[in-house]
Order: C-alpha cells, then sequence, then structure tokens
C-alpha cells in the first residue's frame, strides 16, 4: 500500500518534470533516439544473416567490385584458386540390429551379443528427381588469390587490399598476390 510520503514523493518528480522547458520535445527526441537505435541493431541484425554465398565466377566479380571501390585501387581483376572443389553433408538412415545368442555348457550359460549397423543416405524427390538430402556444404579452401589493380604499385593500396581479402574470405595474408595492372 502506498503511503503519503510515497504519493506526495511522485508529484514532486512529476512536477520538477513539468517545470522542465519544453520536455514533450525532449522525451520525443528521446523516445525517436530509441526508436532508430532499435532499427539500426534489427536491421544489423538481419542483414547479417543473408551472408552472400557465391561461388565460382560470381564471387570472384562481387569481390572485384567491392575492392575495386576502395581508395587507390581503380578497375580490378581478382582470380582465386581452390584446393579441390565443394563437398556436402549427407543425411544418413542408421539401422541397428542386434541378435542374442546363448551357449550353454555344463559349467555356465555365455551370453553372446552382436550388433550389425547399416547405414544408407536419405533420398528426397526435387523437380522429380531423386538426391541425397544435403544438411550442408563444406566449401573447398581458398589456395590463393591474385588481384591484379590500377593501383596495385602502391604499397599503402596493396596492404588495405590484402586487409580486406583477409576479412571477407578468411585466408591468410601469405596466400594473397597483388600486382599492378598494365
Amino acid at each position: 500500500m502506498t503511503t503519503n510520503n510515497d504519493a506526495t514523493e511522485k508529484i514532486g518528480i512529476l512536477s520538477k518534470l513539468k517545470s522542465i522547458k519544453h520536455i514533450e520535445i525532449i522525451v520525443a527526441v528521446a523516445l525517436c533516439a530509441v526508436l532508430l537505435i532499435g532499427y539500426t541493431i534489427y536491421s544489423f541484425v538481419k542483414d547479417d544473416t543473408s551472408v552472400t554465398t557465391a561461388s565460382g565466377e560470381e564471387l570472384q566479380e562481387e569481390i572485384a567490385s567491392v575492392i575495386s571501390k576502395i581508395e587507390g585501387v581503380g578497375k580490378c581483376e581478382i582470380l582465386i584458386t581452390y584446393d579441390g572443389s565443394e563437398s556436402y553433408e549427407i543425411a544418413y538412415d542408421e539401422e541397428t540390429v542386434t541378435t542374442t545368442t546363448t551357449d550353454s555348457d555344463a559349467n555356465s550359460d555365455r551370453v553372446v551379443e552382436n550388433s550389425t549397423t547399416t547405414s544408407k543416405p536419405v533420398i528426397i524427390t526435387v523437380d522429380g528427381k531423386q538426391q541425397p538430402l544435403v544438411i550442408s556444404t563444406i566449401p573447398a579452401k581458398i589456395d590463393g588469390i591474385v588481384v591484379v589493380a590500377e593501383g596495385g604499385d602502391d604499397v599503402y593500396v596493396k596492404l588495405k587490399i590484402i586487409d580486406a581479402l583477409c576479412a571477407l574470405l578468411d585466408v591468410d595474408g601469405s596466400k594473397i598476390k597483388v600486382y599492378k595492372m598494365k
């Protein structure tokens, strides 16, 4: 139950707030700021989940487009080499059959259990074609990257390109070579 002291204290706080000049504007601006921050965080998280999954030539063109926008790079071309190709993790249906046999002799009973596990890929139909159910795609490991850029002779530009590629593709900088475009 509230006492008179609590009620008086609440009224005192409200009267102090009302006495602040332009309190409505301050509250509106603060509310807009909170909404803007919330929307920014939401759009950042939403955009972060839509990571591009381009591969091969598409990936090279997309990265070249981004890298060419870095100050000093200019026009550029990128070649990415891979160690093998992408692989797939396939879902399997496992079945275990256990058989139990009992051997009896004069001194004791011996129980023997044998288990046999068989697994076969889970098959699904997509567009009228049967194929195994793919759980995930494992991208091929990047072997090396060559970048030919108009600004490729500038050491600072080279470092920016290498740093960007390391961040984008999670590769070691020693696998990246940058050259000047002729």
